[in-house]
């Protein structure tokens, strides 16, 4: 909304972009419209404001009483009473001040709220799917909008769906750390794709479940899971600190994972056994030992 000098009569489509910006900043109809037959003008009778903006008489002077209270108009003259618009610029500044003062004043209060012990417990709202073709959606359009880092994990048949989002935010600079169970669908210059080995061609039951994890520029993020391969659920956050901190927490350790796997593959599979199980099942050395049928029992594994 820019300054207008006294004299420069604004043309009908400007005072209608100025009647609509001062809407949008919380004045009324009445109120916007008769601020913007002022702006502009020498000092005006209510008359003359009414008949300019088409505000009724019997309304104009308790509308210009508004605004004088919020310091977008002042009265001039007594007899007859004669208004001017603040300029523009100044009735800007003042709101921006004005705004500023009770959004300090909101956030005192509610750190004050906060501090107060409450048994109530506040509700996190999150967003969530059981669609894949929504699921694919977001964690598409997380990738369009990243400015500076993308987090993402999954089978790379999900990730060639997002092939596409994932190289154009490669291609803007956008560092990829990427971690794909089977063939890497894509190849990336801004980042890397990390392999899962430590499992590969061993079965498991729970091998059957799939998911897909995206964290962008560690504000948004999306966490799907199926876990009998097409049974998707899904729940996403922007503008969020917790849950886009647990996925890429989730990315980062498997990534490191896989990294070590690669460099150490022959010591950690004597250690912990096919697919590393023996890290969460201590009992995997003694099944080891174990008669083969006993063994297949105890690990419920089989080669691909």
């Amino acid at each position: 909304m820019a300054a207008t000098e006294i004299g420069e009569r604004p043309s009908g489509a400007a005072r209608q972009k100025l009647v609509d910006s001062l809407l949008e900043l919380g004045f009324s109809v009445y109120e916007a419209r008769t601020y913007s037959g002022l702006v502009g003008q020498a000092p005006q009778t209510g008359y003359a404001v009414s008949k300019e903006t088409q505000v009724p008489q019997s309304k104009v002077y308790e509308t210009l009483g508004r605004l004088a209270e919020r310091g977008a108009v002042v009265q001039i003259s007594d007899h007859p009473a004669k208004f001017a618009a603040v300029p523009p610029h100044r009735l800007l500044a003042q709101m921006e001040v004005d705004f500023r003062n009770r959004l300090l004043t909101a956030e005192l209060e509610i750190a004050r709220l906060n501090s107060t012990p409450s048994a109530n417990h506040a509700v996190r709202p999150f967003w969530e799917s059981n669609s894949w073709a929504s699921i694919e959606k977001v964690a598409a359009g997380l990738a369009d909008r990243a400015t500076s880092r993308l987090f993402v994990s999954g089978h790379s048949r999900h990730l060639g769906l997002l092939t596409d989002s994932l190289l154009a935010a490669d291609t803007r600079g956008v560092r990829i750390d990427a971690l794909c169970f089977g063939e890497p669908p894509f190849e990336l210059v801004n980042g890397f794709v990390v392999r899962h080995t430590s499992t590969e061609r061993i079965i498991y039951p729970h091998h059957q479940a799939r998911h897909l994890a995206i964290v962008s520029d560690n504000e948004h993020g999306l966490w799907a899971l199926a876990r009998e391969g097409d049974d998707w659920q899904a729940i996403w956050a922007e503008y969020d600190n917790l849950l886009p901190a647990l996925i890429k927490g989730f990315v980062r350790h498997d990534i490191y994972v896989q990294r070590t796997f690669h460099d150490f593959s022959e010591e950690l599979l004597a250690k912990y056994g096919a697919g590393l199980e023996g890290l969460v099942k201590p009992t995997i050395e003694a099944a080891a030992t174990a008669p083969n049928s006993d063994r297949e029992r105890g690990i419920a594994q089989k080669t691909a």
